[in-house]
């Protein structure tokens, strides 16, 4: 499981690290694609192939709307390599799609790391009491406290 906020920078050439307490559970060469709310999404590669095929393969891909969500998916995605200084080169229409610049926010959500530009983190995640309250509300509840 994944878990914390890292608050850390990309480099002018658009290369990031994985913090290392994330890092060490994604292994080498994790699976990077688009996610929604303007993030990206961060897996292992045994675990990006499993969902993938979980969700993609039931599905009709003659219906025009299958076949779009299948494609910005898989055409989004690819396989990150560090290079000698343990840095990921992050594609232009990926540090797009997330909006990514300077300052960028590193996140463990549970079954997923999140990328995301810390201006968007922000803005997503400053909510009051109440309204975390409500968030809350739509957990499942493994059993009585």
């Amino acid at each position: 499981m994944y878990f914390g906020e890292y608050r850390h920078q990309m480099d002018e050439k658009g290369r990031i690290r994985i913090p290392t307490k994330l890092k060490a559970q994604l292994g080498e060469n994790p699976f990077i694609t688009r996610g929604s709310n303007n993030c990206l999404i961060v897996l292992p590669e045994k675990d990006a192939v499993k969902i993938f095929d979980e969700k993609f393969r039931s599905l009709d891909l003659l219906d025009p709307v299958n076949s779009k969500s299948v494609r910005l998916m898989a055409s989004s995605g690819f396989k990150a390599e560090e290079d000698k200084a343990g840095r990921i080169l992050l594609p232009q229409h990926l540090i797009k799609h997330a909006k990514l610049s300077k300052n960028i926010v590193t996140i463990g959500a549970y079954n997923r790391v999140e990328i995301w530009s810390e201006e968007n983190w922000n803005a997503y995640s400053d909510i009051d009491s109440e309204e975390f309250d409500e968030c809350l509300k739509t957990l499942p509840v493994g059993g009585e406290g």
